[in-house]
């Protein structure tokens, strides 16, 4: 990389940053749907054409680091497993991709944080930011599914969406704690509930499996 090119990175990455900051500044005193992509590029020291050349929706500019995160757990999920993706592998992939965002300076993991409170108390960013959650639980279902040989569309559905039940649970888990102050690991909170996962669905009462149909083994 030149110097050039270096510092037009390093321009780029600032401006990113500044808007980011200026629409989670407004957001949480105004709320996303009575802030305005001029208010934030004026906030930001930017045009609203600039704006919209780092982020196509004012939502988006604070959901960035839920994509980021979605990308790191595609880079850990097995290109190529003989007997398919398990829910392991998954597992796997996303405490990786958590434990990248805990390391080094943590901004990515507070400003996780940060959309996990906003989205609690405002309709129209979590209703962008599960917009977000299919558009990835689609893309992670077509790569669990090319990873699995043979294995059905369904089978990649029920692992993927799964997954993104108990981590959703554990996001939310963790947001909490933080904002009462406490100072909650992340990655052993994910574990813990994907633990819980697994002993509430293995703990299915036989007369309930046998009246549902199912097979008792």
């Amino acid at each position: 990389m030149s110097d050039i090119t270096d510092l037009r990175w390093r321009r780029r990455q600032t401006t990113s940053a500044e808007i980011e900051a200026a629409a989670f500044d407004l957001f949480t005193r105004h709320g996303s749907e009575h802030t305005t992509v001029d208010d934030i590029a004026a906030v930001a020291g930017v045009s609203p054409r600039t704006f919209f050349r780092y982020f196509p929706t004012k939502e988006d500019a604070v959901l960035g680091v839920k994509r980021a995160f979605y990308e790191t757990v595609s880079q850990h999920i097995p290109r190529a497993a003989p007997e398919g993706v398990t829910f392991g592998d998954l597992i796997h992939a996303t405490a990786q991709a958590l434990a990248a965002f805990s390391a080094g300076d943590r901004a990515p993991l507070h400003r996780m944080m940060r959309v996990r409170c906003l989205c609690r108390d405002d309709d129209n960013l979590r209703h962008a930011s599960l917009l977000l959650d299919s558009e990835q639980c689609r893309l992670r279902q077509h790569e669990v599914a090319a990873g699995s040989g043979a294995q059905s569309e369904l089978r990649a559905r029920i692992l993927v969406e799964t997954l993104s039940v108990v981590l959703s649970a554990a996001l939310d888990d963790w947001a909490a704690r933080c904002a009462a102050g406490e100072d909650a690991d992340l990655v052993e909170i994910f574990r813990g509930t994907c633990e819980m996962q697994r002993r509430l669905c293995g703990d299915t009462p036989t007369a309930v499996r046998e009246q549902s149909g199912l097979r008792v083994r």
